[in-house]
């Protein structure tokens, strides 16, 4: 999958999950009944500390809650987006290595390890087929079996949900909306033609300044994430909100004249990055492409995945 195009379905998912209020509903919603009754969602709190490292980031991107589980069991739950837009082969080795990779970092901070409730968000076309780890190996006994490790992740397929039941399940207007497009991101015609039911809410959401900057992000994923005309958009967004219309005009303008400016910054960026690569000096560089000392510093702590990211 394209770069630019991980990165649109990345920062959108993470603007989506990164509300508690909008998590602890998704979570209260989706998690098996016996585990969210035990769940101290009040307590809920965003960890902001890295865990997907270089190898993992081409598979996965995450957002990290800390909980309270019972009395005073202190758990993280981990929402991991799925970048591919098919199912992943052996997820259980990628969610092991990124178990790995949290439990390390407390024990090099000496903190107490924490039980992780892995929950893997995929929206791709075709459905993904959960099965457990020991069901990769062949012709196991119980004697080999105890070898092998044994845990379980919850997986949330949206092509599991019909439109209808995501709306009926989710009360937050910004779940509904958010959810409802990242399950058809995939099929530009359906969100055309299915537009006022998706946005059937969006007046309500526009009436707050938080609300506004969500309906923003959201012309954000559909102006990079798909090839849809915004002309076409327009008209029928402006059959549901003649507001929703007009702040959909005036951000797709934005996004489009930004694009634009950086996509002659990006060039120069992009070519300074492969000079930095074959080994000319910096003098060399700064004269041939105008860039200053510091901006061929920063890319210099730069690998290609993070400047095509930095770039968009």
């Amino acid at each position: 999958m394209d770069k630019n195009l991980i990165y649109s379905h990345d920062k959108f998912f993470k603007e989506l999950f990164s509300k508690r209020e909008e998590v602890s509903e998704f979570v209260s919603k989706t998690l098996p009944k016996q585990l969210v009754e035990k769940l101290n969602l009040e307590k809920l709190e965003l960890d902001k500390t890295e865990y997907i490292d270089k190898k993992l980031k081409t598979s996965f991107s995450d957002i990290v809650y800390n909980c309270v589980y019972g009395k005073d069991t202190k758990i993280k739950i981990t929402l991991l987006f799925e970048h591919k837009s098919y199912p992943e082969s052996y997820p259980h080795f990628q969610l092991l290595g990124y178990m790995l990779n949290i439990w390390q970092t407390q024990i090099n901070q000496k903190q107490n390890l924490t039980p992780i409730i892995p929950i893997i968000f995929y929206h791709g076309e075709r459905k993904w087929t959960q099965k457990p780890l020991e069901k990769y190996f062949e012709n196991l006994d119980e004697t080999l079996q105890k070898f092998i490790p044994e845990f379980d992740y919850q997986l949330i397929d949206t092509s599991t949900y019909t439109d209808q039941q995501i709306k009926e399940l989710f009360e937050s207007l910004e779940l509904q909306i958010g959810l409802l497009i990242m399950k058809n991101i995939y099929n530009e015609q359906k969100i055309l033609q299915e537009i006022s039911e998706i946005f059937a809410g969006i007046n309500q959401i526009l009436q707050t300044e938080k609300g506004e900057q969500f309906f923003d992000t959201i012309i954000s994923y559909l102006f990079y994430a798909t090839e849809l005309e915004t002309s076409k958009i327009v008209e029928k967004m402006r059959t549901i909100s003649p507001k929703a219309g007009e702040k959909f005009v005036s951000t797709a303008m934005r996004l489009q004249m930004k694009g634009e400016k950086q996509g002659i910054v990006k060039g120069v960026e992009k070519v300074a990055f492969s000079m930095l690569k074959k080994g000319y000096s910096d003098v060399e560089i700064m004269e041939l492409t105008g860039l200053s000392k510091s901006q061929l510093d920063y890319l210099k702590t730069l690998d290609e995945y993070q400047l095509d990211k930095e770039m968009i």
